[in-house]
């Protein structure tokens, strides 16, 4: 890019400024700040005090006073000043008028080359302005006074060395010269104004601008008094001049700083603060024109941001300026930018091409003598500032100074604007931040909290500022704990780590927490910040996750401990083998301890333990599973009348008179769970299980352990059907029910005919299904009779002829469902009234006095009649009946025997395969399969040479 004017505009083409460029908004709360820094606009040192306190200083003011701006701004005025000059300040401050006082260690009067202080109010502030002593450069020496006579036309009439000294004028030259020898051409009024209002008023005191044989020009006092004669007219005038250059710049500086001040406290961003700054300084100064230029979006050039003219005629300079770009070290601002120091150019019109790109504009303008500075922060230079004067010249150093010292300041206002801004987001993101954040002083009192800190804590912020840390103690962590986090921040290290803490409500909490200092520019820990990310529920959900990965181990491991057990049950052939495998297998897994398992005899409503491994007999003579809840040590109740798994996950915290909390103590159970072995709808007995896990049997470990007890209800039961089987003897028992537990009694009575039972099998959801053969009514009202009693699920005409046939029931067989699940075989039930007589056959080594009360409690209106040994019929095929019990699975044989029960096998079929599916609660395919595998099993019996079958006659 180059300065030719073909780089991108920074304005617009029809005049107006580009736009807002900084975006270092001067807010209402900051504007009073923003203003002192951006007007220090000379060498004059400058300070602004507020309260007795120096809020402002600028950079000369730290050169008079030998400490750097920041570290006077803060400070007390009786640290920053001498005893005098703080005296002067609290004077002023208390309604004094403006004073003058030596700033010297001696504290004597202001000398000519001492520093003096001029205290000034300012509203509610007070201004000390810093400076040398008097310029004497052309001033009288000793008691020379600079003193001149006029006559009455106000002509030169007398010239004191005193004078000649100030202007540099010759009395030989000065003398009979007019009055205006002394005034610059452009300083508007008459110069004999003063002279005509001395005529008219007497002496008078003005001031002005003077200029010297050299062309230079000073501010002078003037003293002007009339001559008269005796009659009182005007005869000349006797003039007296003092330099008061100085005095007059310090007041110019100070109507700048005042002016600077006022007009940036309405500044909406860092443009306006420039642009403003630029006025202000052109309005006090000799500058005629100023401009700011600033880097691009990229970095890669400098494009102009705003300009201000000290009246129409500089315009199209001001034009030009807009369209132009500068690289880095092109042109004057550009090298400026580059060199990051000032310029000087006597001649801005004049100089080639490559050292002012825009001479040929300057000089249609008038416009001459330049002067580039930039505006620096901390790290880089944000802007640079061009200034031009209407004349050709050589650099001046106090001009340079002063405007210098201006950039400065407003380097240190974009500075401290920019930390503002940071400051104020930063403040911002930790009032919006998800995070408690709090900060302490090194003495541990909190002094801050942020809006999430009160959220989370539940103490506001007057409530928690000013108090300890310690009001979220939890009592979670020790002493050492503590003295090493304060050990670890005032070593100046960051502290990390996971903190159980406490709201207000008393709740507990957990954080991750982040403590670090806060450190000065000394060095020193000044605070500390803590940074609080509440984890609470993450660490509820870690403690899930970790307990679900506990509970498929546990889960695994359970699985593997039942798995031979499984196999065991598959095996045993009798009720021992079924309890041993059991219990042996449950005590020598890895899940569990120790168990026994016991019948339930329902009569005595008692539980009789039969087997156990893990325990010795001790323990389980000790045992008192009875299923009374008054000592509180009742799982076995439960267990039995609801047939659910029943546990207490901790033994440990059982009622200390509790048995079981002493056995647990003494073995070292943990848990225990009380199974019950089911059968259909019967309750046979239950398993006993210890554990030396904690919080074991949840939810789904209990349920594995409710289908291990109906495998071990099935095995019994099969292993008693067996039993029965493979006998020569067997014990028949005769009960006589009544109409009120039977529905085929009440129906037969009902109906006046006669009814027994084919056979029963077992049918969907623990259910059974009996064939009632039908004798003196028709069968289908027998069947909606028997459809109409309670129990009774489902009923359907299997066959009829007449008043003969078979009817299909479904549930209603109360006292048959009882015999069937402890595993006799019926072999007659028949009524002819309302009593019906059952008939079954038990194997000899059964529990007889068990089922008979078993049978009885099914119903209210059920006896034993009879109970006699015999032996088994002749008929019987033993080989056969125990080959088949071998080969088929217990659904081929419920659906082989449901079958032959129902007329399947009957021609024509007096039940569908659909039906009989139905009854089983399986589908249609799956009936039929079993069907075929079991009937190519028995055939296979039946033709295979080797297991042919042998007769017993």
């Amino acid at each position: 890019m180059t300065g030719d004017g073909s780089g991108p505009e920074a304005g617009g083409t029809d005049g107006t400024d580009g736009p807002d460029r900084g975006g270092y908004a001067v807010a209402d709360t900051d504007a009073r700040a923003a203003l002192e820094s951006a007007a220090a606009a000379t060498a004059t040192g400058v300070l602004v005090v507020d309260g007795g306190t120096v809020t402002f200083a600028n950079a000369s003011a730290g050169r008079y006073l030998g400490r750097a701006p920041t570290d006077l701004a803060g400070s007390a005025v009786g640290t920053a000043l001498t005893d005098r000059a703080a005296a002067a300040v609290d004077a002023v401050a208390d309604g004094g008028g403006e004073r003058t006082v030596a700033l010297t260690p001696d504290e004597s009067d202001a000398a000519a080359d001492g520093v003096a202080a001029t205290v000034s109010p300012d509203g509610d502030r007070v201004v000390v302005t810093l400076t040398r002593g008097e310029r004497t450069d052309h001033g009288a020496s000793g008691d020379d006074t600079a003193r001149l006579a006029l006559d009455a036309d106000g002509r030169i009439a007398a010239w004191s060395r005193g004078v000649e000294a100030l202007t540099g004028w010759s009395a030989a030259e000065a003398v009979g010269s007019d009055l205006s020898l002394l005034h610059p051409d452009d300083v508007d009024g008459d110069p004999r104004a003063a002279l005509d209002r001395a005529r008219s008023e007497g002496a008078i005191e003005t001031a002005g601008w003077r200029l010297r044989s050299d062309g230079t020009e000073f501010w002078a006092a003037v003293s002007v008094a009339p001559r008269r004669d005796a009659d009182g007219a005007v005869t000349g005038f006797d003039l007296r001049l003092r330099d008061r250059t100085d005095r007059k710049r310090l007041a110019d500086e100070r109507e700048l700083l005042a002016t600077v001040n006022h007009a940036i406290a309405d500044a909406d961003g860092f443009r306006e603060g420039v642009e403003t700054t630029l006025q202000a300084v052109c309005a006090h100064t000799q500058w005629a024109y100023s401009e700011a230029w600033v880097p691009a979006a990229d970095g890669e050039a400098l494009e102009h941001l705003v300009g201000h003219a000290a009246d129409e005629s500089l315009t199209p300079f001001l034009r030009a300026s807009r369209d132009v770009t500068f690289d880095a070290g092109e042109g004057l601002p550009g090298r400026v930018w580059a060199t990051e120091s000032a310029e000087w150019i006597p001649d801005a019109s004049a100089a080639p091409a490559d050292v002012f790109h825009r001479a040929a504009v300057a000089d249609e303008v008038g416009l001459q003598a330049a002067l580039g500075v930039p505006i620096r922060t901390d790290d880089r230079t944000v802007a640079v500032l061009t200034f031009f004067l209407r004349e050709r010249r050589a650099a001046d150093e106090e001009l340079v100074e002063a405007v210098t010292d201006v950039a400065a300041d407003l380097g240190a206002l974009v500075a401290r604007k920019r930390a503002e801004e940071d400051l104020r987001t930063f403040r911002k993101a930790v009032e919006q931040a998800g995070h408690s954040v709090y900060v302490t002083g090194t003495d541990g009192s909190i002094e801050y909290v942020n809006p999430t800190f009160e959220r989370v804590t539940g103490y506001d912020a007057a409530e928690a500022v000013g108090s300890d840390p310690a009001i979220l103690n939890s009592g979670e962590h020790d002493e050492d704990f503590f003295a090493d986090l304060w050990a670890t921040i005032r070593d100046g290290e960051v502290w990390t780590g996971e903190v159980v803490n406490r709201r207000k409500s008393g709740e507990r909490y957990v954080v991750n927490q982040t403590i670090a200092p806060i450190v000065g520019d000394d060095g020193e820990i000044e605070r500390f910040v803590a940074i609080n990310d509440e984890i609470t529920d993450q660490k509820r959900r870690e403690r899930e996750v970790r307990r679900q990965r506990n509970s498929l181990r546990r889960i695994k491991q359970i699985i593997e401990s039942l798995r031979p057990i499984n196999r065991e049950l598959a095996r045993a052939d009798t009720r021992a083998a079924v309890d041993r495998g059991v219990c042996e297998g449950l005590a020598a897994s890895e899940a569990y301890l120790a168990a026994w398992i016991g019948d339930y005899n329902a009569a005595a409503d008692e539980v009789t333990p039969r087997e156990w491994a893990g325990v010795d007999d001790a323990f389980v003579a000790d045992l008192d599973p009875g299923r009374s809840a008054e000592t509180g040590d009742d799982l076995y109740g439960p267990a039995i009348a609801e047939g659910e798994v029943q546990a207490v996950r901790d033994l440990t915290t059982a009622p200390v008179a509790s048995p079981r909390r002493e056995r647990a103590l003494a073995h070292g159970f943990q848990s225990q769970a009380v199974i019950p072995v089911v059968y259909g709808e019967s309750v046979l007995g239950v398993i006993t299980v210890y554990s030396a896990r904690p919080e074991a049997f949840d939810e789904y470990e209990r349920g594995l352990l409710a289908e291990l007890g109906e495998r071990v209800g099935h095995a019994v039961n099969a292993a008693e059907n067996r039993q029965l089987l493979h006998t020569d003897t067997v014990v028949e028992l005769v009960f006589e029910v009544g109409a009120d537990d039977s529905p085929t009694a009440s129906v037969a009575g009902e109906l006046g005919c006669r009814l027994s039972l084919d056979g029963v099998a077992p049918a969907a959801e623990g259910s059974y299904v009996a064939y009632v053969a039908v004798d003196g009514a028709r069968p289908a009202a027998v069947a909606d009779a028997l459809a109409e009693r309670d129990g009774v699920v489902g009923t359907r005409v299997v066959e009829a002829h007449g008043e003969t046939g078979v009817v299909e029931m479904t549930g209603g067989a109360d006292p048959v469902a009882a015999l069937v699940e402890r595993g006799a075989t019926v072999c007659e039930f028949e009524t002819t009234g309302e009593v019906a007589t059952i008939r079954c056959e038990i194997a000899p080594r059964s529990d007889v006095e068990a089922l008979i009360t078993a049978v009885e409690a099914a119903g209210e209106d059920t006896v034993f009649a009879a109970k006699r040994t015999r032996d088994r019929d002749v008929r019987t095929i033993e080989l056969t009946r125990t080959a088949v019990e071998e080969r088929l699975t217990d659904r081929q044989r419920e659906a082989l025997a449901l079958a032959c029960h129902a007329g399947y096998f009957a021609s024509p079929r007096n039940s569908t395969g659909e039906e009989l599916a139905d009854v089983l609660g399986i589908s249609s395919p799956t009936f039929y399969r079993h069907v075929r595998e079991g009937t190519r099993k028995v055939l296979e019996l039946l033709v295979d040479d080797e297991d042919a079958p042998r007769i017993v006659t």
